[in-house]
């Protein structure tokens, strides 16, 4: 009896590996971000603790930037297996290192250390996204792409979880340093397992050019028949989704007049809502590129992203009387805005999974990794600027709302061009799966 896709060795191997390194990279950053303004981890390098947030905030794309124009060429030019064990077992190193850097409470050190697995991640990702279309078939990508996100949004939010509760108990960095290094190892092991997988590119000649590689990146991008837009709706996805995650807590605070746990909580609930996302988005059909599914996850959520700015009075608490989590829950208002969120949060998760299947349906082999690196590089391109967009609410002292009321009105732009594509060209965005199922490259 044939085991389904997940637990088959083509796929959970890889599954296995994105996950626990999603884990290992933000309990690292949520010990970081709770226990450096609660004063446990120091930060000599810094004049006022707090500073050092907003550094720690953009090291993980900003490292993304730095190297995705190598890391997409290494992607092409080696084995796939060989690359999976290689970035896995540099994880390890990292995790160690950040790991006594806990233990002994060296804050420089562990900060370095995030900036490092943002390195790592650059590496990592072209790989794993490239690998897909080799080791699953074409009308596969969809449902791959799909349980691959339902992995990392669970294990963000289970990284917060973690890295947030264990960072301020006692002998929290000892734990901490436990818990990353354990889940490297297991990252590590699950590599070991993934099938071999031919060189993209073999004879290509590497080049450190950064500017010049990153240049040839986006040419690839553009020459290839269709991959663009793909690429740049998905990169819409991360600006706005950064550019909500940095919002919540003003939203919590000024919006919601609501505790700092509700705050914590409601990042939570986008973080649920887009896992049921992407595990709907795996249950799509075969014969389906999934895209027409996609069109309509992000005009529905761009409807309740301005509902939301509606619905908050109605679940808010006061300045005198502040919003708890219990509150949140049991009142009406509460409940019908924590399900807008959810909402909200999984049919963006519906939305991204047909792209990233696109895209790597579209690219072309000899040059798919890099393609996918500069996918890697537009990504932390859009969250950047996504973080920083909220300055015009910290700077404004503008209703945090606003921020709903934004990224839905960017949500309907881009269904708006989806829309219009569908009607323009139809055979560019919604490509039919091939009825001949090629043989994987996989060994």
């Amino acid at each position: 009896m044939k085991l389904p896709l997940f637990f088959q060795r083509r796929f959970l191997p890889m599954w296995v590996t994105l996950s626990f390194g999603t884990f290992a990279d933000n309990t690292l950053r949520q010990a970081l971000l709770i226990g450096i303004p609660a004063g446990i981890i120091p930060v000599p390098l810094f004049s006022k603790p707090d500073d050092a947030i907003p550094v720690i905030g953009t090291l993980l794309p900003a490292a993304i930037l730095i190297f995705s124009s190598v890391s997409g060429q290494l992607a092409d030019k080696y084995e796939t297996s060989m690359m999976f064990r290689r970035t896995k077992a540099t994880e390890l190193l990292l995790m160690l290192t950040a790991g006594a850097a806990f233990a002994f409470g060296w804050g420089g050190l562990a900060i370095a250390m995030l900036f490092a697995m943002g390195a790592q991640s650059a590496f990592f990702s072209p790989v794993r996204v490239s690998a897909m279309p080799k080791y699953l078939e074409v009308d596969e990508l969809v449902r791959g792409n799909g349980l691959c996100n339902a992995g990392l949004f669970s294990f963000i939010l289970l990284g917060y979880l973690v890295g947030g509760t264990l960072i301020v108990l006692p002998d929290g960095g000892t734990m901490v340093a436990a818990v990353l290094v354990s889940a490297s190892c297991i990252g590590l092991v699950a590599a070991l397992f993934a099938p071999h997988a031919a060189a993209n590119a073999p004879g290509l000649k590497l080049s450190f050019n950064g500017f010049h590689q990153t240049w040839m990146m986006f040419s690839h991008v553009f020459n290839a028949r269709g991959v663009a837009p793909p690429l740049f709706g998905s990169a819409i996805f991360y600006f706005l989704s950064t550019a909500l995650t940095v919002a919540i807590p003003l939203y919590g605070r000024d919006a919601l007049h609501a505790t700092p746990i509700v705050w914590a909580a409601l990042n939570g609930f986008f973080a649920i809502g887009a896992g049921l996302g992407a595990v709907t988005a795996a249950s799509l059909s075969k014969r389906s590129s999934g895209l027409g599914a996609s069109t309509t996850a992000i005009l529905g959520a761009g409807v309740i992203s301005i509902a939301i700015y509606f619905l908050t009075p109605y679940a808010a608490g006061t300045p005198e009387a502040p919003l708890t989590l219990g509150m949140l829950v049991s009142s009406s208002g509460g409940r019908i805005l924590v399900a807008a969120l959810v909402l909200n949060a999984a049919l963006s998760g519906v939305y991204i999974a047909p792209l990233q299947a696109a895209m790597q349906r579209r690219a072309p082999r000899e040059v798919r990794a890099r393609i996918m690196a500069a996918g890697a590089f537009a990504y932390a391109a859009f969250a950047i600027p996504g973080s920083l967009s909220i300055l015009a609410i910290t700077r404004t002292g503008a209703d945090p709302r606003l921020a709903f009321v934004g990224a839905g009105i960017a949500m309907l732009t881009v269904a708006g061009v989806m829309i219009y594509r569908r009607k323009t060209l139809p055979a560019g965005l919604y490509d039919e799966m091939l009825t001949a199922r090629p043989h994987s490259s996989a060994i």
